[in-house]
Parts: C-alpha cells; sequence; structure tokens
C-alpha cells in the first residue's frame, strides 16, 4: 500500500469511527493534511475496496473501512491517541483506600463503558496446570448443524454447536484431525499458544480458517474459566449498528457464551499489551463486531481479562492505550496487597 493510500484508508477509518456515517471524496479532502484532488481520492478509494480494505456503502456515495481495513489500520496506522482526561477518573478509582480488586473492577468497566459505548467484560480464572485437552470428536446433527465434543482430561466434556453454512462439514473434520494430532494432551491453558502452529495449515485448506480455529479454542476455554461479569450493555445499544434486532440477539449471545480469554490472542511477551479481534477473527458466525482487550495477572497467580465489546467502528488507538495503561494499574495494585 502507498502512503497516500494509507493516508487515505486511515481519514476514511477515523472518519467513519467518529460519525458512524459513510466516507465521501469530499470530506476526505478535508481532513487529508496533503493536497490531493477529488479524483485522485475516488480513483485510489476504489482501488482500496477492489483490495477489500474498504466496502461501498449501499445508501450514499460514501465508503466505509472493512474488517481487512480496520485490521490494516490497528496493524499500521492507528497513532496515540491522548487519554489523560480518561485516566483522571479511573485513577481516583485505584487511590481508593480500603476497596477491592473487585469493586475496582467493577467501577473501572462502568466508567469504560460511558466513556466508550461498548460493553465490558471482567474475568477471572485460574486454570489448573492438570487439566489437558484428550480428544476432539465430530458428530453431524443434521444436514445444517454438527457438534464438536471436547474431551478434558477430568472427564468433562465441553461442546459447540457449528453451523454448516460458515464451514463445511469437510472443513470441521479437518481441523479435528489436526487438532487431535497436535493438541492432545496439551495444557488447557497453553492451548492458545500453541494452536497457532497449526495456523498456517488451516489457513490453506480452510475458507474461513480464524473462525473455526477461535470457535475451537472459545470452546476450550470455556471449560475452565470462572467468574464473568458484563456492564455497559445499554451503552453498547446506544450505537447505530444496533438498530437491528437480529444484531443485538447474536451479540448478546455472543457475550454469554463465550470466554473473554480466547477473544483475543495471549501476549507471550508482554501480558498487559492489549490485543484487537475484528468480525469473524472473534470465533463469531458474523463479521459486525469487534472485540479489544487485556489479560493481567493476580497476586495469586490467577490469570484475569477485561474486555471491551462493540461494533467494529470502536476508537482503536484511545481504547487500546486505555486497557494497557488499566492492566499495569490492576497489577500494581495487585502487587500493593500482596506486600
Amino acid at each position: 500500500m502507498t502512503s497516500r493510500q494509507s493516508a487515505i484508508l486511515k481519514a476514511i477509518t477515523e472518519e467513519y469511527i467518529k460519525t458512524a456515517s459513510p466516507v465521501g471524496s469530499k470530506r476526505i479532502q478535508e481532513v487529508l493534511e496533503i493536497e490531493i484532488s477529488s479524483a485522485t481520492i475516488r480513483n485510489e478509494s476504489a482501488f482500496l475496496e477492489e483490495k477489500g480494505y474498504l466496502e461501498k456503502a449501499h445508501t450514499s456515495s460514501g465508503r466505509v473501512p472493512s474488517s481487512k481495513g480496520y485490521r490494516y489500520y490497528v496493524d499500521n496506522l492507528m497513532s496515540s491517541n491522548n487519554i489523560e482526561d480518561y485516566k483522571s477518573q479511573i485513577e481516583d478509582i485505584f487511590k481508593r483506600r480500603g476497596s477491592t480488586i473487585d469493586e475496582i473492577l467493577e467501577q473501572t468497566s462502568a466508567i469504560l463503558s460511558e466513556m466508550t459505548n461498548l460493553a465490558t467484560v471482567v474475568s477471572k480464572s485460574n486454570y489448573s496446570d492438570e487439566l489437558l485437552l484428550a480428544k476432539v470428536e465430530l458428530v453431524r446433527l443434521d444436514e445444517r448443524n454438527a457438534v464438536v465434543l471436547f474431551v478434558l482430561s477430568n472427564g468433562k466434556i465441553e461442546n459447540k454447536i457449528i453451523d454448516l453454512d460458515n464451514v463445511t462439514f469437510e472443513e470441521l473434520q479437518i481441523a479435528i484431525e489436526l487438532f487431535n494430532d497436535r493438541l492432545i494432551n496439551s495444557k488447557i491453558s497453553e492451548i492458545e499458544y500453541k494452536s497457532q502452529a497449526i495456523l498456517p495449515v488451516l489457513k490453506q485448506q480452510i475458507k474461513k480458517y480464524e473462525f473455526v480455529l477461535q470457535t475451537f479454542i472459545n470452546a476450550i476455554l470455556h471449560a475452565n474459566s470462572s467468574q464473568s461479569k458484563t456492564s455497559g450493555m445499554s451503552n453498547l445499544l446506544q450505537n447505530p449498528e444496533f438498530n437491528d434486532p437480529e444484531k443485538i440477539k447474536t451479540l448478546i449471545g455472543f457475550i454469554e457464551n463465550a470466554s473473554p480469554f480466547a477473544w483475543f490472542k495471549t501476549q507471550s511477551t508482554n501480558i498487559s499489551k492489549p490485543a484487537v479481534a475484528i468480525g469473524f477473527e472473534t470465533g463469531i458466525g458474523n463479521d459486525d463486531f469487534a472485540v479489544i482487550g487485556t489479560n493481567f495477572l493476580t497476586n495469586r497467580g490467577e490469570q484475569g481479562s477485561l474486555a471491551l465489546v462493540g461494533p467494529k467502528r470502536i476508537e482503536y488507538n484511545k481504547v487500546s492505550k486505555l486497557l494497557e495503561w488499566i492492566s499495569q494499574m490492576i497489577e500494581e495494585r495487585f502487587n500493593e496487597e500482596e506486600k
């Protein structure tokens, strides 16, 4: 991608995040810091659409970023955002004496939701080093559905029903064969990290490989996840993307049933570094949502997760910086309590 194309994609993404309205060439010309004609903007936008970074809005001449465009923006284009005003409100919560860490997380989640118009999900889990993945099996239910069974070393079985409109039965068989070959007898706490090794093989043989992999990981990690609390659903539903009742139903089901630990890749080198899952990367058979979250460690060796869920139109730069800072504050508070 050229620097000019990157600038146009960045401008469209950030403008759409702010307004939730498709962005036309005239508005792009106004916000860009470089001199460029409307004709050039239209040509470059058409190129970006052809390559899958932009989508044409049905009701106007403007364009919106696709999941691929958001991913490129998050990985390559977004800049740091000033969050000092937001930090001051949250910092006051951490300074309060006598507050438990659960109370701090609950209050912080509520403020985050109000700031961002997203739902927040806080989870804590204590993975057992003894719990292993013993076997994965596939059973066809009917023409449209199949169920994947994940058998754990303690005898517990997690199941996940898969809609065969999203992935073929043959593709599921390929994925399960890989899991059984590569991941059997792996610790549950290591499944997500180890599963990245089979990603290149899945990519070659399965069309929606990210959806399949994340769906499997969601189901496995759900077996050992503990308390999870959601805040701010009313704030989330203020977004225009959720005027459709079916989208609301799908999103609520997603939040209730998936493990936040599986919504984004664990950062092996920096556990507090936020990660982003966009569209099908979340493991849900829907391309309309995004999750941004971070992990943290408690003073008892437990792993915690703080995630924000909403439409793809998230202020990724602001939310990412906030979550990274909050994760550091949480770990500092845990360290203080341990001392």
